[in-house]
């Protein structure tokens, strides 16, 4: 059973992903995308308001199959918005009376209107939402919060094999009892990237990404199972978000755990490719 993974859902409202070939997942394969998942232990499912068509995708396999998932969805920033009635809104989408996880996705936005996090305590309070918490991208974000006093349920951080700027706060986000859910595993893609292709910006992880490779090749495991076995093997991480772009990419990830022991090997070499340069790990400096 694959318990400790949620399925991703970008690619089913939009075109996401640096590697990404195909675009927006059809509908009919997206409904056996989470028929599968379903059936393979994956008891949650990561969404946003801003996703595209992603909650309505979702919410029409819930009105046909029933709901069994633990869905998680996220709030947009805009200045005019109605919390409540956004909240709806995607209760509505997604064919639920309430939601399992819902997470704030714009921290400027939530400096600004820091009064949206009362608003979702209040929808909590209602029983509309189970778990409350944030998006983010930079550690100095959580210990903004942290300095505020506001008590997280939930958080969802980017988290991989270059980047691991948040691995010392997942002690103490435990031990605050913060559910802890790790995005971008793969880079947006950029892991499975040719060297050769590599222009501008991405020149800089070159050598990292040949380091990568040779140990893949050296214990005879794929990058995905170095990528995904790398999270698995952190004790503190709760759920591995995996964005999938067909069925049978589904397949292959869920199937990578077989390779856990042997990338516990090579663990420590894999911490020691750590990148800190966030022009290169931060999805949104690519544009």
């Amino acid at each position: 059973m694959n318990s400790r993974f949620a399925l991703g859902t970008a690619q089913f409202g939009m075109d996401y992903g640096i590697n990404n070939q195909r675009g927006k997942i059809p509908l009919e394969e997206a409904s056996k995308i989470l028929e599968y998942a379903v059936s393979h232990g994956v008891d949650t499912v990561d969404s946003a308001y801003s996703y595209g068509d992603s909650e309505k995708v979702i919410g029409e396999f819930i009105k046909s199959e029933g709901s069994a998932f633990n869905i998680i969805s996220k709030l947009g920033g805009n200045k005019d918005l109605d919390i409540e009635k956004t909240v709806d809104e995607s209760l509505r989408r997604l064919n639920l009376d309430n939601i399992y996880g819902y997470l704030i996705h714009d921290f400027k936005f939530f400096m600004a209107n820091p009064s949206i996090w009362d608003d979702l305590c209040h929808l909590k309070d209602k029983g509309k939402i189970k778990k409350i918490g944030f998006s983010v991208y930079f550690p100095q974000e959580i210990q903004t919060l942290w300095q505020k006093g506001i008590q997280m349920d939930l958080v969802q951080v980017p988290f991989s094999i270059f980047d691991q700027r948040f691995l010392s706060m997942f002690p103490l986000l435990r031990e605050k009892r913060t559910e802890i859910h790790t995005r971008s595993i793969f880079l947006q893609g950029l892991v499975f990237k040719n060297v050769n292709d590599l222009k501008d910006r991405f020149l800089g992880i070159k050598e990292k990404l040949l380091v990568l490779s040779s140990l893949a090749e050296q214990i005879k495991v794929p990058l995905a199972g170095l990528c995904i076995n790398f999270a698995l093997l952190n004790q503190y991480i709760d759920k591995i978000i995996l964005g999938v772009d067909s069925l049978d990419n589904l397949k292959e990830n869920l199937n990578m755990v077989v390779f856990q022991e042997k990338v516990r090997s090579i663990n420590s070499q894999l911490f020691g490719l750590a990148e800190n340069n966030e022009d290169i790990i931060l999805p949104f400096n690519w544009r």
